[in-house]
């Protein structure tokens, strides 16, 4: 089967749509008709070459959409079903799997460093060309061939384009705050990034009961954005020292790094309280390490964890999660940024690029 999809090529060249051929899907695939998708900051690392993956690529993997077919060995989805896209479907052996942890699955990891899917394969190509997939999904496209397990149904509970969100920045912010840290009532919250993840770290801080919740961002329509989504206080970094000061002077019960860098994760580290907890949300470029002092483990006890895709198995944590939206303690559609056809998938990229508020959708 055919279907348009926006391609990266190489740093510095700008995505053009084309039209893919798609392996016809096997007996336990599906193939869903995308309805939106975001533009995460994975998908910008590669834009930017701060990781190096196979071209040419369709990147994108926070969506949602609708089933269009379903294969022969199929039973959790059905045609018309609208579902979230999960880019960590379970392999069903490996270790990480069996302990629910599919995000931290081994053959998934390699299968993403090679851009293809966990068997190998990417089943996209044009003019013989094999095209690789960005985060084993590819979703800047009209049309995705996918294993069923990645077709997480949202049983109609919320629009399509609010949906998208749950794919990826929803999972991963609100699961650091509720699975990896396990914010407990009554505690103090520092959010080191306000972008599409962190908005929903502040999100997860508030569900978790945090009495106080301190964001600190460069840009400003991100610091209001937050104050609107729970934020207790926003301030500008050169600002942070002053305000944790007055806040709390001993540091924040959990401190999360929902940026990625060395410097935002020690920022993090350096405000979390002796025997508190720092978590590390954000995905850095390729290479980047941290500089350590043994002292904040040792003297103050303090611990410090990542999480990737919040520490849950998807499949599990998006019915949490959609509780929350339908009890209006979760907010998506505020969240929003600008919206492009796929036709301008470069320009979607381009002001993804410019740090807005709201996240960027490509609606196909």
């Amino acid at each position: 089967m055919k279907t348009r999809a926006g391609l990266f090529r190489a740093v510095g060249e700008p995505l053009e749509l084309v039209e893919l051929d798609l392996a016809e899907p096997g007996r336990d695939d599906v193939v869903v008709r995308m309805a939106a998708v975001g533009i995460c900051g994975t998908d910008l690392h590669q834009v930017k070459g701060e990781w190096q993956r196979p071209t040419p690529m369709v990147l994108g993997h926070e969506g949602a959409g609708v089933v269009e077919h379903v294969g022969a060995d199929v039973a959790t989805v059905a045609v018309g079903d609208e579902v979230v896209l999960s880019w960590a479907p379970s392999c069903g052996h490996c270790p990480d799997c069996a302990r629910g942890r599919p995000a931290a699955c081994v053959p998934l990891h390699r299968a993403i460093g090679n851009g293809t899917l966990v068997d190998g394969t990417t089943g996209m190509s044009v003019g013989g060309e094999t095209v690789y997939r960005g985060t084993a999904t590819g979703a800047w496209a009209e049309h995705v061939v996918v294993t069923s397990k990645v077709a997480l149904p949202t049983g109609g509970a919320v629009p399509l384009r609010d949906a998208a969100l749950l794919g990826c920045a929803a999972l991963t912010g609100v699961g650091a705050v509720l699975f990896a840290a396990r914010a407990e009532p009554g505690g103090v919250a520092l959010v080191v990034g306000a972008g599409g993840v962190g908005q929903f770290v502040v999100q997860g801080a508030r569900l978790a009961g945090a009495e106080a919740i301190v964001v600190a961002d460069p840009v400003e329509a991100r610091r209001d954005q937050a104050l609107r989504l729970g934020a207790t206080h926003a301030v500008h970094p050169d600002d942070l020292k002053e305000a944790m000061k007055e806040i709390a002077p001993v540091g924040a019960d959990y401190a999360f790094d929902a940026v990625g860098f060395p410097e935002t994760s020690a920022t993090a580290l350096r405000f979390t309280r002796s025997g508190g907890t720092t978590v590390m949300v954000g995905l850095p470029p390729t290479g980047l390490r941290l500089d350590l002092d043994p002292a904040e483990f040792l003297r103050r006890e303090k611990f410090l964890t990542g999480t990737m895709y919040g520490s849950e198995d998807p499949a599990v944590a998006l019915p949490i999660l959609l509780d929350h939206v339908a009890a209006g303690r979760l907010e998506l559609d505020s969240l929003l940024g600008e919206t492009f056809p796929l036709e301008r998938i470069d320009d979607a990229v381009k002001a993804s690029l410019e740090l807005p508020a709201g996240r960027v959708l490509i609606e196909p």
